[in-house]
């Protein structure tokens, strides 16, 4: 199989989940979700070409592996330029590969949402789609606090997107004291949702705009209560506010400085201004925000890592001509880092092949996806169990993957290169992590990770050269560090020492990987 077909077989994936989500932002078969379904069929037809031997010329058009990933991985692009507050590259994306104002309507609303999460409200303004707007534009303004403009806005009122400016309009009226109006627009907003579809954003909207009105009674427990399920979507600062303003209300002003303090600390910067005045009123000092950005700096410098090692793979490759093996051609990167298995090589059944494998991949694609998904899934369960267990779950996912292998291709030749089973390892620590949450975030994010396994091991089935039991004992490997981790007492010192263990472990066989590679004739 090729670098190409592997880059298509990914974009046919990729391209699934990507139309869905247009689907969502545009209607029928606008522009948005017809250019993303034809890149992933042709995508797909591309690799059941290669894979039939029937692939024209035998590869794949240098046009085609440049415009399928653009329009299958655009929308994904356009979110995180916005969340890097890049909006002028966003809008030049979205104007280079749309055409139709209702193709470029339907990017721009993933922009404005961006822009709106991260309480941009000039950003959201500036960039409303031309139709269908209006809840954005009252949701902006909201985030402005331009509340009389929001009342002035004019709403829909059927679909579940049209509570959320329902709710800008109770945020509104609470802010001009007109509570007997926000009262009403509150029961209408419960009204419609009992009567209509009763969609997740409709029960989110509805539960905010009356948990506002109880906080602007003061009626702490209630609001409390009201609050005590987690609503997805919505953002911590966003719940701190609303109890902390039920707590000042209700004369309770040392836990309203404490919540305000840490609504002002979840808050992006296009939130903070309202709750630095309130901390201020109750001559509170300010606390230092949460510090947002890439994140996971064990997860980047991993990424990083692995990212140089291809590099001085392909400078070794180019160093020296690949080795016969037992009939079979090797390159001197496999000789010197692979796991083997039933190959003449030197040192082919070394322990620390166990763990080296992870330094070599089989081309740039490979390594890109080993890559982007170590950054997806590491940082997440970085933030949730520190550098040292991530650490720790990727090298023991890395010597599973390797131990399954021997078990279960003892008397096959293997040469088996990747870091994915120590990605996997990641992925199956945080699977352990979120298995025995109830939180409904922990429980959207089970269901992502179990369907994106049974994907990998369908695909580790049905193509070729793609290790099922690298991948499995990765998976294998994580689940026990994450299990076992939650069996020993919480600390900062275990995980250090767990972190430090992986290193040391890793160096050792990157050394063992350096003295065969200057051993090489």
């Amino acid at each position: 199989m090729t670098q190409e077909t592997l880059l298509m077989i990914g974009m046919t994936v990729m391209g699934v989940y990507s139309v869905a989500w247009s689907r969502r932002l545009a209607p029928g078969w606008s522009e948005l979700p017809l250019k993303t379904t034809l890149a992933t069929v042709a995508a797909g037809a591309l690799v059941f070409l290669d894979l039939s031997g029937a692939t024209p010329g035998g590869r794949t058009s240098p046009l085609a592996l440049v415009l399928i990933p653009l329009y299958v991985l655009a929308p994904l692009a356009v979110t995180a330029l916005a969340r890097a507050r890049a909006y002028g590259a966003a809008d030049a994306l979205t104007s280079v590969l749309y055409w139709t104002s209702a193709g470029r309507d339907a990017v721009r609303r993933l922009t404005v949402q961006v822009a709106l999460q991260r309480g941009d409200a000039d950003a959201a303004l500036g960039r409303l789609p031309e139709r269908e707007g209006e809840v954005m534009r009252a949701q902006a303004l909201a985030t402005r606090g331009a509340w009389h403009e929001v009342l002035e806005v004019p709403l829909p009122e059927e679909g579940d997107g049209a509570f959320l400016g329902s709710l800008a309009r109770v945020e509104a009226l609470v802010a001009l004291d007109r509570l007997r109006e926000a009262d009403v627009e509150a029961r209408d907003m419960r009204e419609r949702w009992e009567r209509e579809t009763k969609g997740p954003i409709g029960y989110r909207s509805v539960t905010l705009a009356e948990a506002r009105l109880d906080a602007e009674r003061g009626n702490l427990r209630r609001v409390r209560d009201t609050l005590s399920d987690p609503l997805p979507g919505v953002a911590p600062d966003v719940l701190y506010a609303i109890v902390a303003r039920a707590a000042d209300v209700a004369g309770e002003l040392d836990t309203a400085a404490r919540l305000y303090a840490e609504a002002y600390r979840h808050a992006p910067e296009g939130r903070r201004g309202p709750l630095e005045r309130e901390l201020r009123r109750l001559d509170e000092p300010l606390p230092a925000p949460i510090r947002r950005g890439l994140g996971g700096k064990a997860t980047i410098g991993l990424a990083a890592t692995l990212a140089a090692l291809f590099a001085a793979q392909w400078a070794l490759d180019a160093a020296f001509g690949p080795y016969l093996a037992g009939g079979f051609a090797v390159s001197a990167s496999n000789v010197a880092s692979a796991f083997v298995l039933n190959l003449p090589i030197p040192d082919g059944d070394a322990w620390w092949r166990f763990l080296s494998y992870a330094f070599v991949h089989a081309g740039v694609i490979h390594v890109g996806f080993n890559l982007w998904v170590l950054v997806d899934i590491g940082r997440l369960y970085e933030g949730r169990r520190g550098a040292g267990n991530l650490l720790g779950a990727f090298t023991l996912g890395t010597a599973m993957g390797g131990y399954l292998t021997s078990v279960a291709q003892a008397n096959e030749t293997v040469v088996l290169v990747g870091a994915s089973g120590g990605v996997l390892g990641v992925a199956g620590a945080l699977l352990a992590d979120v298995v025995r949450s109830r939180a409904s975030g922990d429980r959207a994010l089970l269901r992502g990770l179990l369907q994106w396994m049974v994907l990998i091991a369908l695909l580790s089935v049905a193509i070729p050269n793609v290790s099922l039991w690298g991948h499995a004992g990765g998976v294998v490997g994580g689940l026990l560090w994450g299990f076992a981790r939650q069996g020993l007492p919480a600390g900062g010192r275990i995980d250090a020492v767990a972190g430090g263990l992986a290193v040391v472990a890793l160096a050792l066989a990157f050394s063992y990987v350096v003295r065969v590679a200057l051993a090489l004739p």
